[in-house]
C-alpha cells in the first residue's frame, strides 16, 4: 500500500493541545499532519482560563492578539465564596500587575488555532481520521489511519508522531504507557454553560464556591454575559456515564439559581457536560519517536484550570524540542528531557496543586479544612505574599520553557560564589562581606523579606586531589519561598538601595537556583535547611547548554547518598539539589549585580553534614569513587564551616 502521508511529524487529536503543538512546529516551518477522528473542534464545556504562562506562549506563535480579541481579559483576579455566596476571601491583582487571565471557552481556542494553522501552508488538519496502530521502524513511525469518509484504513509513515488524543488515547495504549493514579469515583463532575449578566452584581470573572455539598466553580468563559458553572455530585454508585438524567441536571440548576444573585429565573442555560475526574500520569511522555503530551499523557481535576495549561505547556516544550531536532540538527535527547521535566511538573505541580485545589472547596476532613483555614489566614496577612502568588499564580510553576515566568510554587536555594575583588585587603573584604552585607541582609529580613535561610560558607582547605577546589573565598546559600519571590526581591525599592547596591565582591560570580529532591537526616526528617559543623558542597558542572541528569539519576543519586551518610556516624545529613535557574538569566537578573554571573555553570548540587573538618576530608577520601567515580572534570567541591545568619 502506498503511503498517503509522509510529513516529519504527525499529530493524533486536535483538541487544543494538539493543534498548539502543531501550530508551533508549522511556523518554525516543519510539515505537520494533524488527525482527528471527530468531525470537527469537539464543542462541548470544557476548560476556559488561559493564564500568563500560557499567553506567553501564545505570543511566540503570533496568537496573542487574536486570543485576547476573542476572549474577555482577567486583570481583577478571583473570590472565594462560601455557600451562601459570602465573601470568604477576595484575591485582587495590584493595579500596575502586567499580569492577566484570558477567559475563552475551548472550541473558540482550538478555532483560532486551526484557522493560524492552515494559514502557515505547512499543515494539513483531517477531520474525521481515526488513529488506529503504529508499528516504529528504525529512526520512524508507520501509522494506520481509519478514513471514515471512505470507510477505508490508509498507512502513513512520519519521523515523530504525537499523540494529544485525550484521557482515552488510541496512541498511549499502543506503545504500553498506562495512566497510573486514581479516580474520585465519588464524584460526578457536571459543566454548563449559561448566559446571565453577573458581572452587573459585582463578581469577578473567577469563584471559587467553598461548601462541602454545594461547592463549584464560576468562571466567565469569553466576552458579554458567556459564564460556565462547574460543580460535583456525589454518585449512588462508580458506574461512569457520558449523559446526564433529569434529576442531576435539576440539582446543577438548583445549586446555581440558589448562588447567584439576582433575579436568577433569567439565567439562560446551554450546554450540560457530565465528566469522570482522575488523578493521574503515564511513567513516561516518551517511547522511541513517539511522543505523549496533554491529556494522553496526564489527567487532573479542573478547579483552578491547570490541566489545559499544563498540556499547552507540553505542546510549548515539545515543539520547541522538536524544531530544535529536525531544524538544528539537536539531540533526540532532548525528548528524554521533554518527558522527564513534563512529567515531573504535573507530578510535583499539577497533580498535587489541583488535588488541594478541589479539597479546599469541598472536604470536610479536619486536616483539609485547617490547611484552608491556614491559607486564608496566611493570605489576609501583610507578609503573606509568597502564600498569596502560590495561590493566585500556580501557572508560573508549570513552564519549562519561560525566561520571564518563574516557579512559584517550589522553595528555591541560590548558590553564590564570592570572591575578594582584585587590589582589596582581606580586612576590608571580611568587614564588607561578614559584618556589612550580613547585617544589611538581616535587617531586611527582619523587616519582611521572604527569604528563609542566609548561610555563608568559607572556602577551607580540605577537598579531593585532582578535584577542582574554587579560588572562591566563600559560598553564600539563601533559600527562598519560590524562584518568583527570588525576582520579585529584586524589584523592592529597599533592597536596591542596600543589599542590592552594596559591592562586596568580584562581580563573575558562578552558581545557580536550585531545588531540592532528596535529603537524608540522622534520627529523622529534620528540618530542610539543617546544617552541619563542617558542610562538604559538591557542584556537578554542566557541560553543554542542553547537560542534565535524567530522574533516574537523582533516584539513584538519593539513595546513594543517603546510604553513605546512614554509614558513617561522623556524617548528620545529606541533601541533594536539582538545578532550575532559567535557561536565560538576563530577565531574572536585569539591572542587578547579578547580570554579569554565570549562573547555568551547574546542574546538580550535593551537600555531606559532618561533625568536623578532620572527618570531612577523611569521609571524602574514603568515598572518592562512589562520590566523584570518573567526572573528575565535572566536580567542584567546597568545604567550610557554615555560617547561618537567618
Amino acid at each position: 500500500m502506498a503511503d498517503k502521508w509522509t510529513t516529519p511529524v504527525a499529530v493524533v487529536g486536535a483538541g487544543p493541545t494538539g493543534l498548539f503543538t502543531a501550530l508551533r512546529l508549522a511556523k518554525a516551518g516543519v510539515k505537520v499532519t494533524v488527525f482527528e477522528s471527530g468531525s470537527g473542534i469537539d464543542q462541548s464545556p470544557r476548560a476556559v482560563a488561559y493564564f500568563p504562562a500560557v499567553l506567553e506562549e501564545f505570543s511566540k506563535a503570533g496568537i496573542l492578539d487574536e486570543v485576547i480579541a476573542a476572549g474577555e481579559v482577567n486583570t481583577e483576579g478571583c473570590d472565594w465564596r462560601d455557600g451562601k455566596a459570602n465573601m470568604i476571601y477576595a484575591l485582587t491583582a495590584p493595579p500596575d500587575d502586567p499580569n492577566f487571565v484570558v477567559c475563552l471557552s475551548q472550541p473558540e481556542f482550538c478555532s483560532i488555532a486551526l484557522e493560524a494553522l492552515l494559514k502557515t501552508g505547512n499543515s494539513e488538519v483531517l477531520f474525521n481520521h481515526t488513529f488506529q496502530r503504529l508499528e516504529q521502524r528504525n529512526e520512524s513511525v508507520s501509522y494506520w489511519i481509519q478514513d471514515q469518509a471512505n470507510n477505508g484504513e490508509v498507512e502513513g509513515t512520519c519521523r515523530y508522531l504525537v499523540g494529544t488524543d485525550g484521557g482515552r488515547s488510541t496512541v498511549r495504549k499502543c506503545i504500553g504507557q498506562k495512566l497510573e493514579g486514581y479516580t474520585w469515583e465519588s464524584l460526578q463532575f457536571v459543566a454548563v454553560d449559561f448566559q446571565y449578566a453577573l458581572k452587573e452584581f459585582g463578581w469577578k470573572p473567577a469563584t471559587f464556591i467553598v461548601d462541602p455539598v454545594n461547592w463549584g466553580i464560576v468562571i466567565k468563559r469569553g466576552m458579554g454575559t458567556s459564564w460556565r458553572f462547574a460543580t460535583g455530585i456525589k454518585k449512588k454508585n462508580s458506574e461512569r456515564t457520558d449523559t446526564l438524567d433529569e434529576a442531576t441536571i435539576n440539582v446543577v440548576k438548583d445549586r446555581l439559581t440558589h448562588l447567584l444573585p439576582g433575579e436568577t429565573s433569567n439565567i439562560v442555560f446551554e450546554r450540560f457536560a457530565p465528566y469522570t475526574i482522575h488523578q493521574r500520569c503515564v511513567g513516561c511522555y516518551r517511547v522511541g519517536n513517539v511522543l505523549l503530551a496533554g491529556d494522553a499523557a496526564h489527567l487532573n481535576n479542573p478547579v483552578g484550570g491547570l490541566g489545559l495549561t499544563t498540556g499547552l505547556l507540553d505542546a510549548a516544550h515539545l515543539s520547541g524540542a522538536l524544531q530544535q531536532i529536525l531544524l538544528e540538527a539537536g539531540s533526540s535527547d532532548l525528548l528524554n528531557i521533554y518527558s522527564e521535566k513534563r512529567r515531573a511538573i504535573f507530578r510535583e505541580i499539577t497533580d498535587p496543586v489541583s488535588t488541594e485545589n478541589a479539597l479546599r472547596l469541598m472536604s470536610e476532613n479536619p486536616i483539609h479544612m485547617k490547611r484552608r483555614e491556614e491559607l486564608f489566614a496566611t493570605m489576609r496577612d501583610p507578609r503573606g505574599f509568597p502564600a498569596i502568588i502560590q495561590t493566585g499564580l500556580a501557572d508560573f510553576a508549570l513552564t519549562s520553557t519561560s525566561s520571564t515566568r518563574f516557579d512559584t510554587i517550589q522553595e528555591v536555594t541560590w548558590f553564590i560564589s564570592v570572591t575578594k575583588p582584585d587590589g582589596w585587603a582581606t580586612d576590608k573584604f571580611q568587614h564588607e562581606y561578614k559584618t556589612v552585607h550580613r547585617t544589611m541582609t538581616k535587617t531586611g529580613h527582619e523587616h519582611g523579606a521572604p527569604m528563609t535561610q542566609y548561610v555563608q560558607l568559607p572556602n577551607s582547605a580540605v577537598g579531593l586531589q585532582d578535584i577542582e577546589r574554587p579560588e572562591w573565598d566563600y559560598v553564600t546559600c539563601l533559600t527562598f519561598p519560590s524562584l518568583f519571590v527570588l525576582h520579585a526581591g529584586f524589584q523592592d525599592a529597599n533592597y536596591r538601595a542596600t543589599a542590592g547596591a552594596h559591592i562586596f565582591c568580584k562581580l563573575d560570580q558562578k552558581g545557580c537556583i536550585a531545588k531540592q529532591v532528596g535529603k537524608f537526616v540522622r534520627g529523622g526528617v529534620g528540618k530542610t535547611g539543617q546544617v552541619g559543623a563542617i558542610r562538604a558542597l559538591i557542584f556537578h558542572k554542566r557541560t553543554t547548554e542542553t547537560d542534565e541528569y535524567l530522574e533516574s539519576w537523582f533516584q539513584e543519586r538519593v539513595a546513594k547518598g543517603a546510604r553513605l551518610a546512614a554509614t558513617d556516624a561522623k556524617v548528620n545529613a545529606y541533601t541533594l539539589w536539582e538545578d532550575m535557574t532559567p535557561k536565560s538569566t538576563k530577565y531574572l537578573f536585569r539591572d542587578t549585580q547579578f547580570a554579569a554571573g554565570s549562573w547555568n555553570s551547574y546542574k546538580a548540587i550535593e551537600a555531606f553534614d559532618i561533625v568536623d573538618e578532620a572527618s570531612a576530608a577523611a569521609f571524602l577520601e574514603r568515598n572518592r569513587q562512589e562520590i566523584v567515580g570518573d567526572s573528575l572534570e565535572k566536580i567542584t567541591i567546597v568545604v567550610g564551616s557554615p555560617d547561618v545568619v537567618i
